[in-house]
């Protein structure tokens, strides 16, 4: 059976602080992943492991899905990352997958979505830079916008999609610096 796990993160703050903290939860990824946990077991373990690991206004967003490649289904769990888009035959609609930020709450807990794939669907996946991001009238970009880049690249690759969004938001964006992390990841049902 070919699962292949898919982590997307966004760590708070900026600087050395965060990025010793992505540090911490990308190894905490890696070695729990070794057991195979299921999405919403895997954010558990990694908020009680932060939680033994206390560092003062530090949390983590994330984002663990596990992809069957046999059986067509793709397991998630979120733990504050907008909810992601899943395409299916020229229509979107919102994973409803909602969570804590880990890090943050001892007994946080985490719903689990078991989606059943079908040739040509497409999930994508983003960070809240992707939404925040702002043009010169200080208007965000937004989900509607976000929606409307899946829908205009959905016929297309994966690679495709993501660089269809990054383009939209950088065009969107012109002139203004981008203030947080900007992340977009799509996988698309081939077969």
């Amino acid at each position: 059976m070919e699962r292949t796990a898919i982590a997307i993160g966004d760590v708070s703050g900026k600087g050395s602080a965060a990025a010793l903290y992505a540090a911490l939860v990308s190894g905490l990824l890696r070695s729990t992943a070794a057991s195979e946990p299921r999405a919403a077991e895997m954010l558990s373990v990694v908020n009680q492991s932060l939680k033994e690991r206390t560092i003062d206004a530090q949390f983590v967003s994330l984002i663990y899905a596990i992809w069957d490649d046999a059986e067509l289904t793709l397991q998630l769990a979120n733990s504050g990352l907008p909810r992601p888009i899943h395409w299916r035959q020229g229509r979107d609609e919102i994973v409803e997958a909602t969570g804590l930020p880990l890090g943050l709450f001892d007994d946080a807990t985490y719903d689990e979505f078991n989606l059943h794939a079908e040739p040509g669907d497409l999930f994508v996946f983003f960070s809240d830079g992707i939404l925040d991001a702002t043009n010169r009238d200080g208007e965000p970009f937004g989900r509607d916008r976000v929606h409307e880049e899946v829908a205009r690249h959905a016929h297309l690759s994966a690679d495709e999609v993501v660089a269809g969004v990054f383009d939209a938001v950088a065009s969107f964006s012109a002139g203004v610096a981008a203030f947080d992390d900007q992340t977009v990841v799509a996988l698309k049902v081939l077969r």
